[in-house]
């Protein structure tokens, strides 16, 4: 009786997305293409990838858990490694989180001094939404993220209590 070859997918993300799967422990197929790699070590940590018909020199720079950043043929990538599954688990969380409406609450007790944006308008990821003063220190309060004010729940010389409902941002498409 033979034993099937396990295969293990694995995504590489950093400016580019690849796909690769790994037979036996060597690498079989690059975004569903049959390649023939082979690596070979040489000393001072760096490694020559025979490609096809071709010849990489490189190194690895740094490697902190799957966080990678490789130096080949003098131009440095950085990436991360994660198996298939995580990686298409990563993409749906990060698309729903996406839609997500942010809800911005008083980091502290104090008085909104003013509030400088109104329903409905355009905001960027880090501009005043109001200021909030507390313990006689005026604070601004940012929106985290870009899109469009959704409601907001307070005026100006209100007191608000911490972790009380400022306002809302619906992320942008």
């Amino acid at each position: 009786m033979k034993l099937l070859s396990h295969i293990k997918k694995y995504t590489l993300t950093g400016e580019n997305k690849v796909n690769i799967a790994v037979k036996d422990n060597e690498i079989y197929k690059v975004n569903n293409r049959k390649v023939d790699i082979d690596i070979e070590a040489l000393e001072n940590d760096e490694y020559v990838v025979h490609c096809n018909e071709n010849s990489h020199v490189g190194e690895v720079v740094s490697l902190k858990q799957n966080e990678v950043s490789v130096m080949i043929n003098g131009n440095t990538y950085h990436f991360t490694i994660e198996t298939e599954y995580a990686s298409k688990r990563r993409e749906k969380l990060s698309k729903n989180s996406s839609k997500k409406v942010e809800k911005i609450k008083a980091p502290l007790p104090g008085e909104i001094v003013a509030v400088l944006m109104s329903e409905g308008q355009e905001v960027h990821k880090g501009e005043p939404i109001m200021i909030l003063e507390a313990m006689k220190m005026q604070n601004e309060i940012v929106s985290p993220i870009s899109g469009k004010v959704k409601s907001i729940s307070v005026k100006a010389e209100e007191t608000v209590m911490k972790d009380q409902i400022l306002f809302e941002v619906e992320p942008g498409k």
